[in-house]
């Protein structure tokens, strides 16, 4: 498997945001109609992962369209690699994508991979007090990452912090200098989809510091932002074998946030990319939890 071998999409387009940021998005499927789902990659993919989701759900449902947009800083978005300059600009922009795929489509289902399903429940928080959204599907929601990621993360942007400050040096606020301390084993264990991630140019490898604090402070307004959207249809994925994500301990979580319309939980016996290694069978449970509402 190689990056040429990835289902290529039907389009590739830009979404203008207030500020004039491109923001790019991969579509497969037709440019308006019924049911859309718009999907967030996490922190450091981009839209391209999603790929195998997308085809299989249009083999699935040729009538549901999918849309993945690189999120500010990743993937095809060239401008200020790697950063973010604040939580409220992130939910804007995903906020613009949704409105612009309301304008042409009946139904949106938000969506999120890991921590993009984090920021696909803020933006629904504030989607909801303007205009419904359709539901919210969550695929490895990263709300309670295993200890192993969470100490490797804190002791790695630590150590960036203390030799910055022991050098006495002050960084420009937009040069991606804090790695990313993540390795393809830790979303993927088929060596054809190794070779993918290992080999892919448009990963993050390094973040701005000030990402880094961005990124603290979504996680936190993610939880915050639960009882929220209580009302909301959804549904959380998970893989049994995730390496990054406590699956139990998240799908506890939901349970206990989101009363309204208590989350449907799904487990396939699959890592944390699981849009890798059980596309079909990932498309399957989304696909009938959409077609399940318009019923």
């Amino acid at each position: 498997m190689t990056t040429a071998e990835l289902p290529v999409e039907d389009a590739i387009g830009v979404v203008t945001q207030s500020d004039g940021y491109p923001i790019h998005y991969r579509r497969w499927g037709k440019d308006s109609g019924g049911d859309v789902i718009v999907m967030l990659h996490g922190g450091v993919s981009h839209s391209q992962w999603q790929a195998p989701l997308a085809a299989a759900i249009r083999d699935a449902a040729p009538s549901i369209t999918f849309i993945a947009p690189d999120r500010r800083g990743s993937g095809l978005n060239e401008d200020f690699r790697g950063h973010l300059p604040s939580k409220e600009r992130e939910i804007e922009d995903v906020l613009t994508v949704v409105r612009e795929a309301t304008a042409g489509y009946e139904r949106v289902h938000l969506a999120g991979w890991c921590f993009g399903a984090q920021v696909a429940c803020i933006a629904a928080a504030e989607l909801i007090k303007e205009r419904e959204i359709a539901s919210l599907l969550m695929v490895s929601p990263g709300f309670v990452f295993g200890e192993r990621y969470a100490d490797v993360l804190r002791m790695s942007t630590a150590a960036v912090r203390g030799a910055v400050a022991e050098l006495g040096v002050t960084p420009d606020p937009l040069h991606a200098y804090v790695p990313v301390p993540l390795q393809p084993t830790d979303f993927i264990t088929d060596e054809a989809w190794l070779e993918f991630a290992t080999e892919d140019k448009l990963t993050l490898r390094r973040v701005t510091d000030g990402t880094v604090t961005v990124w603290g402070e979504l996680a936190a307004w993610s939880w915050e932002v639960l009882p929220e959207i209580r009302d909301i249809p959804s549904i959380a994925v998970f893989g049994t074998e995730d390496r990054l994500v406590d699956h139990e301990a998240v799908s506890r979580l939901l349970r206990e946030q989101i009363t309204g319309r208590p989350p449907v939980i799904e487990l396939l016996a699959a890592p944390h990319a699981v849009q890798f290694a059980e596309p079909a069978a990932l498309a399957g449970h989304l696909v009938g939890f959409v077609n399940q509402l318009a019923r």
